[in-house]
């Protein structure tokens, strides 16, 4: 399928929504955020993540086709990777720079230890979106049949009627459903997307700018409104993008937001470090309670927060450090491949018997999973213990019997962090 350039500027916009978020929340805390900037920046917490996770699931539809494990390579390892690794440099940051800002990740490393299972960082968008896919790929053609149950749960989670235990748990219950849709329907959005001409789509966009703007008045105050908002403001973030790349006029604005949603990720990893320590550098000075507020300060917090994790990027590619923002090669093949070298090993065990050789085949079995696991079926070298359990677990196969092992799996193969973010992409943890 032809590449649609507004499904960029939608990744575009998701991400400078969720910078602003995150700029809003951090100036707040510091007592330097502009009268109304509160309220604008609470309205549109019915726009970012939905929007985000419907163009994300879009994006991420064609792993339905994928196997399992050219799925964990590609998309789950490379998205949990950089979600553990950031986790790791968001808690040294704000520990040592800007602990009044983010207390949930400084302190004390009991929230970090338990991230992969209730992530509590801005970095959870990267998480869920792991999530999600890999619940997508197990309801296979079954994931139509999702969309209700979700849909219901959504609008329970925007209700209230039901409360998660974390944040990110209702978050993830509220946006499931927009994953979804973007998974389901993906043929049809893009056919849609596609034919949308620039009148209809500028007509959506006011439609929904409006539906927006008079919820946020209290217009709006009835059961079920959050969700149909929502939604309202998820199609008409497409209408605007389409219009975007069909406008004469908005052509630079367009163009601007598709680089940018081409390159979301290092944005999502690394801005709300840079809104962190600016802000406590900005209260070091002398900013504070009593300091000038002027309009315009969220924005330019913005400006910066999207031009500096990008000229980050940039160095340290140019450095040879890649690896902070993508997995290493080696990585995916060795964690996509240890389930099938486990099995082999299990069935080989159960079908020799509990003979000398038997135990041999099961040993050697066993040490070629081991050996796999540490040097990558030969390809990709691994240090320290799983390597020497590996050589001492295939010495104890030869010497117990000829039983054979398992044999080889693929090549190992580069996993890009991709996952439907934006050159990872997604944005950064919105809340």
């Amino acid at each position: 399928m032809r590449r649609l350039p507004a499904l960029d500027v939608c990744r575009g916009l998701a991400i400078v929504l969720v910078v602003l978020h995150h700029s809003v929340l951090h100036l707040d805390a510091a007592h330097l955020l502009p009268a109304g900037w509160r309220a604008v920046n609470g309205e549109l917490v019915l726009l970012r993540m939905p929007l985000f996770f419907l163009v994300s699931g879009l994006l991420a539809a064609s792993a339905a086709q994928r196997s399992w494990g050219s799925l964990v390579r590609s998309r789950l390892v490379p998205l949990l990777w950089v979600f553990v690794l950031w986790s790791l440099v968001r808690f040294a940051v704000f520990s040592a720079v800007a602990p009044r800002f983010q207390p949930w990740e400084s302190g004390s490393w009991v929230p970090l230890l338990l991230a992969p299972v209730r992530p509590t960082t801005g970095l959870w968008y990267l998480y869920a979106l792991a999530a999600f896919t890999a619940a997508a790929r197990a309801l296979g053609r079954r994931a139509p049949l999702a969309l209700l149950p979700a849909a219901a749960l959504s609008v329970a989670a925007a209700e209230e009627l039901v409360r998660a235990p974390f944040y990110v748990w209702h978050q993830m219950g509220r946006c499931w459903v927009f994953f979804l849709l973007g998974w389901c329907l993906r043929a049809r959005l893009l056919r849609v997307l596609g034919a949308l001409r620039p009148l209809p789509a500028a007509a959506l966009s006011a439609a929904g700018a409006a539906v927006l703007t008079a919820h946020g008045r209290g217009l709006l105050e009835v059961p079920g409104a959050l969700s149909a908002v929502s939604a309202a403001a998820v199609a008409a973030g497409l209408a605007f993008a389409v219009l975007l790349t069909s406008l004469p006029g908005a052509g630079a604005l367009g163009a601007a937001l598709g680089r940018l949603g081409r390159s979301t990720l290092p944005v999502y990893l690394a801005h709300e470090l840079v809104v962190g320590v600016g802000t406590s550098a900005a209260v070091a000075l002398g900013a504070g309670a009593g300091a000038q507020r002027p309009g315009w300060l969220p924005a330019a917090w913005v400006l910066v927060a999207l031009a500096l994790p990008l000229a980050l990027h940039a160095a340290a590619r140019r450095a040879g450090a890649g690896w902070l923002y993508e997995v290493p090669a080696a990585l995916p093949a060795l964690v996509a491949a240890l389930p099938a070298h486990l099995a082999r090993a299990a069935r080989a065990a159960r079908g020799t018997g509990a003979t000398p050789g038997a135990a041999g085949g099961a040993g050697q079995a066993l040490g070629s999973a081991g050996a796999a696991l540490a040097f990558g079926d030969g390809r990709a070298g691994a240090p320290g213990v799983a390597r020497r359990d590996g050589v001492r677990g295939a010495r104890a196969g030869r010497a117990g019997g000829d039983g054979r092992g398992p044999g080889r799996g693929g090549p190992a193969r580069r996993g890009g962090a991709r996952a439907g973010l934006p050159g990872p992409g997604g944005p950064a943890g919105p809340r």
